[in-house]
């Protein structure tokens, strides 16, 4: 088997990552021993083992002498999970092949001094369209200011998001939901707005048998008139939330909402009037949130997407139809004038879900660059 054929395979391995991982790069990786695959894997989820991981696991002792071809140089840094480098050593490699150079000044170019010091060979392969198209998004997060940022929302087949009362419960079947908490189990923050928490009373957490850690709850709330009988207070000593607020508020809600656990967080206004949302989401990256879910409703999602700040977009589209002129849709905001004007996505996906929900879900192909 050639390099350029195997690279071909972990390619195509990472691909399967796509929409799960951001914003981590997409990669894959193949372990070959005397000419035959004998281990491959891809990184599937925001947090969870990297493909080098997945792939030597695969592999056993079969690994022992091998080859692993990765589509990007191995992690040599301790983040959500340990260093690959690590795994690479314990497990006996003799070789390893990478065809990209990871763009994060934290690990560029580290992995080979650190694999080469312990008698492993590396062999950087000249790269292919290919596989630097799977570390493009990455290689701009890594020199960005803002976190990766999804849209999740779920509407009628009519594009409604509720009916002309207000109901919404529930729009999409029960796998469409539970995707929604695996979801949030990746996320390192779910958001939405006060008039949600107000509407819906959601707790937030991950729930409906999914095991993970619950996100941090960021409420947009500019006047910070949130009630403290909502869910997201009286439990916020159990799972971190924080509120995000513009500073001309009334002081005396704070202490209130702060002897409950919430975290106030005060942000300044846009020209909107309500709190500008790239400082918002510049400041949850700031505190170590890089993957962010917003869950609506349609207000913040009209300002994330005006302001150009959604990097993924996640929709569950319900056969049914609800009608009404006065019935919200998914997205307000300013909107756009013309077609051209339009934010549009890239890298689509259409799969079933359930009996009969459909995901459409992709990347934004416009996105502000700070």
């Amino acid at each position: 088997m050639q390099h350029a054929e195997i690279l071909e395979r972990a390619v195509k391995l990472a691909k399967k990552g796509a929409g799960y991982v951001e914003p981590n790069p997409r990669v894959g990786a193949v372990v070959v021993k005397d000419g035959q695959v004998v281990g491959e894997g891809w990184h599937s989820s925001y947090g969870g083992p990297h493909a080098e991981v997945v792939a030597l696991a695969q592999a056993g002792e079969k690994a022992r002498g091998a080859d692993l071809y990765v589509t990007l140089e191995p992690c040599s840094t301790v983040g959500k999970t340990d260093a690959c480098t690590h795994a690479i050593l314990a497990t006996g490699i003799s070789r390893v092949i990478y065809a990209c150079k990871d763009p994060s000044a934290a690990n560029g170019g580290k992995a080979r001094s650190a694999l080469t010091a312990a008698g492993i060979e590396v062999v950087k392969v000249d790269s292919t369209p290919a596989c630097d198209e799977l570390i493009t998004s990455f290689a701009a997060y890594t020199k960005r200011t803002l976190p990766w940022t999804i849209l999740k929302w779920a509407m009628s087949a009519d594009g409604k998001v509720a009916t002309t009362s207000g109901d919404a419960r529930w729009i999409s079947c029960d796998e469409s939901r539970r995707e929604g908490h695996e979801e949030r189990a990746r996320a390192d923050a779910v958001i939405v707005g006060r008039a949600t928490v107000k509407a819906d009373d959601p707790e937030l957490t991950v729930r409906m048998g999914v095991k993970g850690r619950n996100p941090v709850r960021v409420i947009f709330d500019t006047g910070l008139h949130i009630g403290l009988e909502s869910k997201v207070v009286l439990t916020a000593a159990q799972a971190p939330t924080w509120v995000l607020h513009a500073p001309d508020v009334d002081a005396r809600r704070k202490p209130a909402l702060e002897a409950l656990g919430v975290k106030l967080v005060e942000i300044p206004k846009g020209p909107s009037g309500r709190i500008d949302p790239v400082l918002a989401l510049r400041h949850l990256r700031d505190q170590g949130l890089h993957r962010l879910l917003v869950e609506g409703g349609p207000t913040i999602h009209g300002a994330l997407v005006d302001a150009r700040c959604a990097d993924w977009i996640r929709v569950y589209m319900a056969p049914m139809l609800l009608g009404g002129v006065l019935a919200p849709g998914p997205v307000a905001g300013m909107g756009v004038p013309t077609l051209e004007d339009a934010v549009t996505m890239t890298d689509c996906h259409v799969r079933v879900v359930g009996t009969h929900d459909f995901c459409l879900e992709g990347r934004v192909s416009r996105h502000r660059e700070a």
